[in-house]
């Protein structure tokens, strides 16, 4: 057995069959039910409930909300945030309270780095280009929710993550690399552009700078190792498949260039790779 929190224990089997994301929710979740009024679960414990993602290891401690009368002194094991919460913020998922996911967004904007905040807003406010579903959370609604909120601490910090936020990203890597992109001062890109040629559609790309005529994709290693990414395919047949869809892309004629998350989240190492591809430097968003 594990001892996730004080008189609470878990089959060490079924612990480690779980990954770092829903080990934290199980500890929200035993710690809440220990309780005769459960808290309100917020920042990164209410970030791994709504799925948002966290470039950091997931927490050790559960967060949450007390309100600002309470006092935010924490104990072991769990971070007490003493600050403003409308009734309205607080929403209850899976039979847990917690904060909404406006809120968490803005929350996380407020306490994260600038990388972390947009990565979690992205996620939010992810629009699905099929219409199969409408996005969770508008960026209208977020600056609403900013402007009730005012004044609040680190308040421009938030505002910040909220210009660079974009609902286009397609995942945490394409998120760090808008923001360094936007922070070493490259042309800004348009995002999912989508190609096509004689054959049909060939893909939305990452990034596109149509006056340089090129193409930037962030490769992740999930879309590769991921079963629930790769829709039934073999990894080796996504491999072939994005191999395929470059040589389309570069007979359109377009130049192409690529990187990983080791580049996509250091600035340097980007700057290197875009301007080893032609982009230039010193242009503000």
């Amino acid at each position: 057995m594990v001892r996730i929190s004080r008189g609470a224990y878990v089959d060490s089997g079924a612990w480690q069959q779980l990954g770092p994301r829903e080990q934290h929710i199980l500890v929200a979740r035993t710690m809440s039910e220990q309780r005769r009024d459960p808290p309100v679960l917020s920042h990164l414990t209410a970030a791994a409930i709504h799925d948002l993602p966290v470039l950091e290891p997931w927490p050790k401690v559960v967060h949450t909300i007390v309100g600002k009368t309470a006092g935010g002194s924490s104990t072991k094991g769990i971070a007490r945030h003493a600050i403003p919460l409308d009734d309205g913020d607080i929403v209850e998922v899976d039979g847990l309270r917690v904060t909404s996911l406006a809120r968490t967004v803005i929350d996380l904007a407020a306490t994260l780095p600038l990388l972390g905040a947009v990565a979690a807003a992205d996620r939010a406010l992810r629009v699905d280009r099929f219409g199969h579903r409408a996005p969770l959370v508008t960026i209208e609604q977020l600056r609403r929710r900013w402007e009730d909120m005012l004044p609040f601490r680190n308040h421009t910090r938030v505002l910040r993550a909220l210009d660079l936020a974009d609902g286009l990203s397609g995942s945490p890597l394409e998120s760090v690399s808008r923001v360094n992109m936007c922070l070493i001062g490259v042309p800004k890109p348009v995002l999912q552009q989508s190609f096509s040629d004689g054959h049909g559609w060939i893909g939305d790309t990452d990034f596109w700078w149509e006056a340089f005529n090129l193409v930037g994709e962030a490769d992740g290693a999930a879309k590769y190792l991921d079963p629930k990414l790769r829709n039934g395919k073999t990894a080796d047949q996504v491999v072939l498949d994005e191999k395929m869809r470059e040589d389309r892309l570069r007979a359109l004629p377009k130049n192409l260039v690529r990187w990983r998350w080791a580049v996509g989240i250091n600035p340097a190492r980007l700057w290197k790779t875009l301007s080893g591809a032609g982009l230039p430097r010193g242009v503000a968003w």
